[in-house]
């Protein structure tokens, strides 16, 4: 039977908007506090990863229909999906859904656009995985992966005939009563989107091209109702057994709980109050999402904000979500800390857990002083520390002085320990999170890998050496692309080791050769999101299996005085350092509108681009930086050069 929505709760806090359905009656409204609501609830935000639900829920569709079956091969519906690995035959439609497909992880080639949309990013991603090998068997293990997510989009669009955009206009928002449901194609120039920011700066609108995998735009109040149709005895869009099979466990791993499309279908602080939960979050570059639903007390939670990320969003959903549990008499406690016994010293084996990690937050090198506490350091452009004590719940983590064993454990928790298997080492963190005193939180993960020896020849070690003074730009994306808020990567190789840091690329490599690395981490849970390898053309370019290509910046061609006009070419911007002689001095363009302009910095930042919505005709040359010039063949840029006083 239908649920009757009796209370709607709707917020509006620097361009946050929050949405929750419950069967709860709440006070009448005064006139004011409903046109302040109705105005709220009328902003449509991308929902990013929260997407994942919606195309596994298409998909489902088809499963009830018989058209589609979870365990049969992607192959049977794209039959032109292959890989340069033969094992992509034995991925099947549910490793898509759970993230246990093996693939590497996600095509990155013009995902986020700004005030520009594009279609036909499922056939893209088709090609980009052509030239790709698996991270792992299929089924060996669950890994976040985007690219799963597209191959489903892919996947109703081949069974039903449909573009995409158009079955969920018809088979999703329709029967939801949900006017504001749609893609980036579908909803393209509404006026009803957000705006997104960096720095403070508006940009206008943002385009999530990948519509299976972050594609789907939303209001607060139509992604609640979307959430409200995993209630029990709602059949608007799927039938039980679907819903049954969505909200289930999927994954074998005790770090990880994954149902299909859903980032989590079990979470203990809410089972132990009898509570049922299914949540997924989502961001793009600069909208956030989260979307807690409890079927069995149907209550659907939804935060989108511009700006923030979808934790904060998350927390303040489960916040939100515990007010409305107790109005039902369900209170949910608050998750309690451990509370570590500390000691002053780590026993002689861990010594041989000391060396550099592969984790998420970058290179880690993992000391232990005189055998007194574990030293941790997070090696980036500025390299940080943090301390650890030997205690009975591992390495944790402390704040004081270590050397005069003046130490207390860190209020937000956070423990280390070493796993050994198959002859890896991995470490698993445990850690709180208080997220700004809405809800703490209690997460264990595999978090990183120890890297071993990599023997390479001096020919390929020289090569990368000779690379590591080089600041490499990419030109390879769409004028309209994210990707040029930051263009920039940088490559620092672990001579000792044989690898190589790529900053900008998010992630540690092998060395094979003088042109090639290699992702290698072999991480049995998200810390193996998103690998890649990199190859370098013979023109010194560097290419990235992620569809990414960067040129170092030592080919750039000085911008001058005598530079009066810039031919623009699809796929390869035109990028400058900045000549000392025009120094401080301003230029004005006159540019073809499929176009953009961005001026940086000496640092990289970002000082002036065409795509911010206030953005003046006189554009700045700052001393010591660099601008860029993307647009698509034939488009001619027009440059005036003010006069110096």
């Amino acid at each position: 039977m239908r649920k009757k929505v009796l209370g709607v709760l709707l917020i509006m806090i620097s361009a946050i908007s929050i949405g929750a359905l419950a069967g709860t009656v709440r006070a009448a409204k005064t006139e004011q506090e409903q046109e302040t609501e109705a105005s709220v609830d009328d902003t449509v935000y991308c929902v990013g990863s929260v997407s994942k639900v919606y195309v596994t829920l298409t998909v489902m569709q088809l499963v009830d229909q018989g058209k589609v079956k979870l365990d049969a091969p992607v192959t049977d519906y794209l039959p032109d999906f292959k890989m340069a690995d033969e094992r992509y035959k034995d991925i099947t439609v549910r490793m898509l859904m759970n993230h246990t497909s093996g693939l590497m992880g996600t095509s990155a080639e013009s995902i986020f656009l700004l005030n520009d949309t594009e279609g036909g990013r499922g056939e893209a991603v088709l090609k980009n995985l052509a030239n790709q090998r698996l991270k792992a068997d299929p089924g060996a293990y669950a890994a976040y992966c985007n690219d799963g997510y597209d191959l489903l989009q892919l996947i109703v669009e081949r069974v039903t005939g449909m573009e995409y955009s158009a079955y969920v206009e018809k088979y999703v928002a329709k029967p939801l009563g949900a006017d504001s449901i749609g893609t980036g194609l579908s909803l393209y120039g509404s006026k009803r989107l957000t705006n997104v920011y960096q720095n403070g700066v508006s940009y206008g609108k943002e385009y999530c091209t990948a519509l299976g995998a972050g594609g789907i735009y939303s209001t607060a109040r139509d992604t609640c109702e979307f959430g409200s149709a995993f209630f029990p005895g709602d059949h608007r869009l799927l039938s039980e057994q679907s819903k049954r099979e969505m909200n289930a466990l999927s994954v074998t791993s005790p770090y990880q709980t994954y149902g299909l499309g859903w980032d989590m279908v079990t979470l203990p602080q809410y089972e132990e109050a009898g509570v049922k939960l299914v949540a997924k979050g989502g961001d793009t570059g600069g909208q956030h999402t989260a979307l807690v639903v409890a079927p069995e007390q149907q209550i659907s939670v939804c935060v989108t904000t511009s700006g923030g990320s979808s934790g904060l969003n998350s927390a303040m959903a489960k916040a939100l979500m515990n007010i409305v549990l107790e109005e039902q008499g369900i209170t949910v406690e608050e998750v309690k800390v451990p509370v570590a016994k500390l000691e002053p010293s780590v026993p002689g084996e861990y010594q041989k857990y000391a060396g550099y990690y592969s984790t998420t937050e970058g290179l880690v090198e993992i000391t232990f002083p005189e055998m007194k506490y574990m030293l941790v350091r997070y090696l980036a452009e500025t390299t940080s520390e943090e301390y650890f004590a030997y205690s009975d719940l591992g390495f944790v983590r402390v704040k004081g002085d270590v050397t005069s064993w003046n130490v207390k454990q860190d209020v937000n928790f956070f423990a280390v320990s070493m796993e050994e298997k198959d002859g890896k080492v991995y470490l698993v963190n445990e850690c709180s999170d208080y997220n700004r005193g809405l809800l703490r939180s209690m997460s264990t993960c595999l978090d990183g890998e120890k890297m071993e020896v990599n023997p390479v020849s001096e020919k390929a070690l020289a090569a990368w050496k000779a690379r590591e003074e080089l600041v490499y730009e990419n030109f390879s994306e769409k004028y309209s692309s994210e990707e040029y808020l930051h263009p920039n990567c940088r490559l620092m190789v672990l001579d000792n080791l044989g690898y190589v840091l790529c900053d900008g690329l998010d992630g540690q490599l092998r060395i094979v050769d003088e042109d090639h690395l290699e992702s290698f981490t072999t991480i049995p849970d998200d810390a193996n999101r998103d690998q890649k390898d990199i190859w370098v053309d013979k023109a010194g370019n560097l290419h990235s299996t992620t569809g990414l290509a960067f040129q170092p910046r030592s080919v750039n061609e000085n911008f001058t005085a005598q530079v009066t006009e810039v031919h623009l070419s699809t796929g390869h911007a035109a990028w400058y350092n900045i000549d000392d002689s025009l120094a401080n001095s301003c230029i004005t363009i006159g540019r073809p509108e499929n176009s953009a302009v961005y001026v940086y910095d000496r640092f990289g930042e970002v000082l002036y681009s065409s795509q911010m919505v206030d953005y003046h005709s006189s554009i700045p040359l700052p001393k010591g930086g660099y601008i860029v010039f993307a647009g698509e063949d034939g488009g001619v840029v027009k440059i005036d050069h003010e006069t110096m006083n």
